[in-house]
Order: C-alpha cells, then sequence, then structure tokens
C-alpha cells in the first residue's frame, strides 16, 4: 500500500487527511501492519481505491499460496 500511496503522490500526512486519521497511524501501518485496526486498513483501501480478495488456500498448492502473499 506505500507504494500505491507513493505513486499516487501522496505523503503521509496528505492520505491521513484525506481518511481523518493521524499521520502517525499510517506511518505505523507501514512499518508495522500488524498492529493495524481492520478499520483503518479498510479506511486505507478504500482511500487507496483497492480491494481485498479472500482466497481458500486450505486446498491450494504451495505455488499458487506463495504468488498470493507476494501479491499481498
Amino acid at each position: 500500500m506505500k507504494l500505491v500511496r507513493q505513486q499516487n503522490g501522496w505523503t503521509q500526512s496528505e492520505l491521513a487527511k484525506k481518511i481523518g486519521i493521524k499521520q502517525a497511524t499510517i506511518s505505523n501501518f507501514e512499518n508495522n501492519p500488524d498492529n493495524t485496526t481492520l478499520t483503518t486498513f479498510f479506511k486505507i483501501l478504500q482511500s487507496l481505491e483497492l480491494s481485498m480478495t479472500l482466497c481458500d488456500t486450505k486446498n491450494a498448492s504451495p505455488e499458487s499460496t506463495e504468488q498470493q502473499d507476494l501479491e499481498w
């Protein structure tokens, strides 16, 4: 998501202002996404015009699972 933000020419501060959160929250998300709330995660997705796709990896081959991880 950091790459998409940068491709849009937005600073962390600009993105934060756009979605009504603090710049530090964007920084924390980009550096440690595991500590981000789902609400913040979806606000960032929406503002960057991204979507999330859920995939059944239970029966997936290791190669396809690896590709999904790369896309993430």
